[in-house]
């Protein structure tokens, strides 16, 4: 056979499947996303255009991200819409042997992205958390600082300058090899925004992960090494109601990733644990 398809695991907004082409000595490799999934293209009708757009950018500023190869809204075979973009080396790490090293690389790429300033970027950020409907959840420990932050989370957001930004930055979207950062993926919510929103989502996926002191960690070594970066805990405020209400749940692809469950009582306090903090930060 000249080819092969074969699904990855880890993708949970879409189906990502690995292309094999077996012409020449050395295979061709390539990554295919089909968009199936129909609530997410109803929501962002130009959701191909988005990721296509975002790639080209990534490419433009010389970022470790897939190269767009080809793309098509209509169906052309695969039941959905489809972006065809280039394979990159590596592997998702989520249980590294060196922490410091993997928190440092983490907050080392994701400085590169927003160094990008994209003025001319088509896309720009909006927060993800619905504020008609937000109280504190039935389950917290501290209805008190939960009602503190939907406080803040109400205000006026930060007028800060905007630069490239992922939109989804976390550990299972950043692939290693021999201990460095080998490629960022899954661009399809990239835009202009403020690079606390980028910094914000990590941490509380680390804070899930692992507890306050990874997330803080990263937040250190981002500040080490992006200029210019001032730390406002608003952003991390709008993530973890994004991420944390209802209730703060384990992401399935970490246990494929080699992490261990996590139960829904030890998330609830490392979150409660997590908001405090920021919110002392104030």
């Amino acid at each position: 056979r000249d080819f092969e398809i074969v699904q990855l695991k880890g993708s949970t907004s879409s189906s990502v499947f690995l292309i094999q082409c077996f012409q020449g000595s050395k295979p061709q490799r390539f990554i295919l996303r089909v968009i199936d999934n129909q609530k997410w293209l109803v929501e962002e009708p130009d959701l191909v255009a988005h990721e296509a757009a975002a790639l080209e950018e990534a490419q433009k500023a010389g970022l470790r991200a897939p190269r767009l190869v080809a793309c098509s809204s209509e169906d052309v075979g695969f039941g959905a819409p489809v972006v065809l973009m280039s394979f990159i080396e590596g592997n998702i790490q989520i249980r590294p042997s060196d922490f410091q090293g993997w928190l440092d690389g983490l907050a080392g790429e994701l400085s590169l992205v927003h160094q990008h300033k994209a003025n001319t970027f088509g896309w720009c950020y909006s927060s993800w958390v619905d504020r008609t409907a937000l109280l504190p959840p039935k389950w917290t420990a501290v209805p008190h600082v939960w009602e503190r932050a939907i406080d803040l989370a109400l205000n006026t957001a930060p007028d800060v300058h905007s630069v490239f930004i992922h939109r989804d930055y976390h550990p299972t979207n950043v692939l290693w090899q021999k201990g460095a950062v080998s490629g960022v993926v899954d661009w399809p919510s990239a835009c202009r925004g403020p690079a606390g929103v980028d910094v914000a989502h990590c941490r509380i996926n680390l804070a899930k992960m692992f507890g306050l002191s990874a997330a803080d960690q990263f937040l250190d070594a981002y500040i080490e090494v992006a200029d210019g970066f001032e730390y406002d805990p608003y952003w991390d405020v709008d993530s973890l109601l994004d991420v944390c209400i209802p209730q703060p749940t384990f992401y399935p692809p970490w246990q494929e990733f080699g992490l261990d469950t996590i139960t829904s009582e030890v998330l609830k306090q490392r979150v409660d644990v997590y908001l405090e903090s920021v919110m002392m930060r104030l």
